[in-house]
């Protein structure tokens, strides 16, 4: 076959025609292939977003109405999304408040387990333990507060607090101690550092430096 740049303009026609007949349903299938892919892509970017943006209307539905059959059926039909972990926090409280305390933990330690990571501050992660902190001070099992923050590497001030509460009520006066000058080392909030101070004063204990 003569060199294709170097052939007349006739030849140059040819020579196309003949390779467009020998690889035109190849071609063909390529170019339909590109674009069933695009069109594919950007159904479903539409689609997540769809969705992203229906489950953002039923949580903020929730969040008017306060009605537990919604954050039921986030719960049941988006279990994994971050709505469903702030549905688990909000009806931990409902479901506490009302005296089931069994169902208000399980909630919360799902929140837990879902957020549990040794990186960055979680704040959900964060809410989860104090919440669950503060129902095992009410229930006494202190040993539970204890154990609930120590394997956090970074506690917060009412993290702290709560521990000392629950070593206090143990008894274990100097570590309560300990765990309240930690407490107020993070704390900024004046009312909560009053607070903190009140309960340093309040311990008693012959162990107590």
């Amino acid at each position: 076959m003569a060199n294709f740049f170097s052939a007349s303009q006739e030849e140059q026609q040819e020579m196309l025609l003949t390779q467009w007949h020998k690889f035109k349903y190849a071609l063909v299938l390529f170019l339909v292939l590109i674009a069933v892919f695009i069109g594919t892509r950007d159904y479903l970017q539409s689609s997540s977003n769809e969705k992203d943006f229906l489950l953002a209307t039923l949580y903020q539905q929730y969040l008017d109405s306060n009605d537990e059959a919604v954050g039921k059926m986030i719960l049941l039909d988006h279990p994994n999304t971050i709505y469903s972990d702030f549905v688990r926090l909000s009806e931990a409280k409902r479901n506490f408040e009302s005296g089931e305390i069994d169902i208000a933990i399980e909630l919360l330690q799902a929140v837990k387990d879902n957020n549990s990571s040794d990186e960055d501050f979680n704040p959900l992660y964060a809410a989860a333990k104090i919440r669950l902190g503060k129902i095992y001070l009410e229930t006494r099992e202190y040993e539970k507060v204890i154990s609930l923050f120590d394997d956090s590497n970074e506690l917060t001030s009412t993290m702290y607090e709560l521990r000392g509460d629950a070593e206090n009520k143990l008894g274990r006066y100097s570590s309560s101690k300990t765990s309240y000058m930690f407490a107020l080392q993070n704390s900024t909030n004046q009312t909560s550092r009053a607070l903190i101070n009140m309960k340093i004063s309040d311990l008693e204990g012959e162990d107590l430096d």
